[in-house]
């Protein structure tokens, strides 16, 4: 199975079936439960994480407790490669929103495994210039957009990324609830919960055991 996943990986794709064997010997797998923290902001930098079952948020908390989640990811993709690119800590917290499957390579072994394989930097490099766009975009929404604004392009971005085909619209098949959203729309529960009952009201959305359905 595992075997399997790495060969449709990313950074990976370009390896071949002996060289994969030899990525798969380096890797070992961890489990996390639901609300597990993964590791925090500023831990040492110590391993890549990649998905391979579950969610999890990256997230910052500031000084009074409050948090701001960057990004959620799920299974292929990956996170903690930043620190080991610069050798610095940890940018940001990571914790397990779902129960999680994750595949660790640890840094020394992972350094070599990109010198040995350069395509791998290229892919790693393209990956981070995405998610530079997105917190680009996430800036200039806090900056110039409403709340309203932001939770429609949070709902697009989450329908494009789980979205499945539904009878009356898109459906997002992983349940996020009310105050993920708002971490990540950067805004109160309270105030998610308002805007999501409006967008009922105006038959824009449609709640369905507590998965998210965007209508057309």
């Amino acid at each position: 199975m595992v075997n399997r996943f790495l060969k449709n990986f990313i950074l990976f794709q370009d390896l071949t079936t002996d060289e994969l064997e030899r990525v798969a010997d380096i890797i070992y797998n961890e489990s996390y439960d639901k609300n597990e923290i993964i590791f925090w902001e500023e831990d040492r930098g110590d391993a890549i994480y990649i998905i391979l079952d579950g969610l999890v948020k990256v997230f910052k908390t500031n000084d009074q407790g409050r948090e701001k989640t960057l990004t959620l990811l799920s299974r292929g993709e990956f996170f903690g490669e930043m620190a080991l690119l610069d050798n610095s800590l940890r940018s940001a917290s990571v914790k397990a929103i779902k129960p999680c499957q994750l595949l660790i390579i640890e840094r020394s072994k992972f350094k070599s495994l990109v010198a040995q394989y350069p395509a791998i930097s290229l892919k790693i490099i393209a990956i981070l210039s995405q998610r530079l766009r997105k917190a680009n975009q996430q800036i200039q929404n806090l900056t110039f957009k409403s709340v309203r604004e932001r939770l429609e392009d949070e709902l697009k971005e989450l329908a494009y990324k789980y979205g499945s085909e539904h009878k009356r619209g898109t459906l997002i098949t992983k349940k996020i609830t009310h105050q993920e959203l708002a971490n990540l729309v950067g805004t109160t529960r309270a105030t998610v919960t308002k805007i999501l009952n409006q967008m009922m009201e105006n038959n824009e959305l449609l709640i369905k055991d507590r998965y998210l359905i965007l209508l057309d």
